[in-house]
């Protein structure tokens, strides 16, 4: 067994990963990054080694940035909406954004078109 193996050894036991999984990222990065980029539910940013993040992400599903940009504003014009429609033990508009974000962030897009609705239903512009 060569050091690299060893060290993906490591590696997917630090991780609980199988080992093949983890040799796939070591040898083949960019194809890990593709199949990661190409997949529509997972808004992660990617990190490679050399070249940063890849943070494109977020502007990749443009309906989910408009619901979003959308319910920020409607918290920031109407506070009352953060106790109905959020979270009652949110008390400024900050919190209730940084909420949503982290929503959006953990890839719950039911949790953000359900506020989303709720809120387009009330009929705020």
């Amino acid at each position: 067994m060569t050091e690299q193996e060893r060290i993906i050894k490591h590696i997917s036991l630090i991780k609980l990963k199988d080992p093949r999984v983890v040799q796939q990222v070591v040898y083949h990065p960019f194809l890990f990054a593709k199949h990661r980029m190409a997949d529509p539910d997972d808004y992660r940013p990617i990190r490679i080694r050399y070249f940063g993040a890849f943070v494109g992400k977020f502007m990749r599903n443009k309906e989910m940035y408009q619901k979003l940009s959308y319910i920020i504003q409607a918290l920031k014009d109407r506070p009352e909406l953060i106790k109905i429609f959020v979270d009652p033990a949110f008390d400024n508009d900050l919190d209730a954004r940084i909420y949503v974000n982290q929503l959006f962030d953990a890839n719950a897009k039911d949790s953000v078109n359900a506020i989303y609705d709720a809120i387009k239903a009330i009929g705020i512009e």
